[in-house]
């Protein structure tokens, strides 16, 4: 494959390269990754506030009808999830560039969908690429690179919480 082909697969220049090479992340993907970032926790946030509130709401009706215990039962369930978000939005990922080098090899994925104990749930079989690079793995991988990259050695350069891939560089080709 040519390298400006990967290159626009995996959507880096050669200033990216030269930084991620450093270990560090470059300008744009910075931006790229902290508007990502921005993004997921406003979402984590929205999430929050809607079952605080929703939450604090329906508690406020259980203590005006005591009587009511499914208003108590609901409140502790919203009050719970809204703290299971509170931790999202206290969460930060760690984007430090790390980087493998090895040889591609491309690793088709089959599982299965739905519950096996729901007998009204259709099963069905979907499958995946993962791309192994020296013990890394890397999911969704695209089928269309088997062809161009399975077999050879690559310097594959990613973040280390997501293993999102930032740059590849070619370092020789399979035997």
């Amino acid at each position: 494959m040519k390298e400006d082909q990967i290159k626009e697969y995996f959507a880096f220049t050669d200033n990216d390269l030269t930084a991620n090479r450093m270990g560090k992340l470059s300008d744009k993907q910075n931006k790229k990754i902290k508007e990502n970032d921005d993004f997921a926790h406003k979402f984590v946030l929205g999430m929050f506030l809607i079952f605080l509130l929703t939450g604090l709401f329906i508690g406020y009706r259980a203590i005006t009808q005591t009587n009511n215990i499914g208003l108590w039962v609901w409140t502790v369930v919203l009050l719970l999830v809204s703290g299971w978000f509170l931790r999202g939005v206290r969460t930060t990922v760690d984007n430090t560039v790390l980087k493998t080098q090895g040889i591609v090899e491309f690793v088709k994925v089959e599982k299965r969908t739905g519950s096996p104990t729901d007998p009204s749930s259709s099963r069905m079989t979907v499958s995946s690429y993962e791309m192994h690079v020296a013990g890394d793995v890397f999911g969704n991988a695209n089928p269309a690179l088997i062809e161009h990259m399975q077999g050879d050695e690559y310097i594959i350069y990613f973040t280390k919480a997501t293993k999102q891939i930032l740059s590849v560089e070619f370092v020789s080709k399979g035997k």
